[in-house]
């Protein structure tokens, strides 16, 4: 019982202070995101910002992340050619789990080209296939395997 206890204290704390130490997007970098327009892009965030996390709502996400979930190619083939870390995890989950999580496999397969590793765990143990197999995405289920 000890266990249990100590094991969900320390999973809530780091779900904490990952939020706690994310940046919180501002609107104006919302509806710059949101426009899929690298120029708009480039005005909202600074080149140092790409790799960081950034809290949205109740989780937190970079923004390689947030362009996987909402599925803007323009700002993600920008990060991709800005070489951000595609391993990158904010909140637990990278972006090729993201992909597997959204159904995305056009992304996830640049992810892979990339460099990204599909055999990276959350703290559950999960792996982007986990994703895909969870979230009944079985064509990203074929290609992570």
């Amino acid at each position: 019982m000890k266990k249990i206890i100590s094991t969900l204290f320390v999973f809530g704390i780091s779900i904490f202070a990952n939020l706690l130490f994310a940046q919180q997007i501002s609107r104006e970098q919302k509806v710059a995101f949101q426009t899929d327009n690298i120029e708009t892009l480039k005005k909202s965030f600074a080149k140092e910002d790409y790799n960081k996390c950034f809290g949205a709502k109740e989780t937190s996400y970079n923004l390689l992340s947030f362009s996987v979930k909402h599925d803007k190619k323009n700002v993600f083939n920008y990060l991709l050619s800005n070489n951000v870390d595609v391993n990158k995890a904010c909140d637990n989950q990278t972006p090729l789990m993201i992909a597997a999580k959204y159904g995305r496999a056009d992304l996830a397969k640049a992810l892979l080209k990339k460099g990204a590793t599909k055999t990276l765990k959350n703290d559950k143990g999960q792996t982007a296939k986990d994703y895909s197999v969870e979230y009944k995405q079985p064509a990203l289920t074929e290609i992570l395997k």
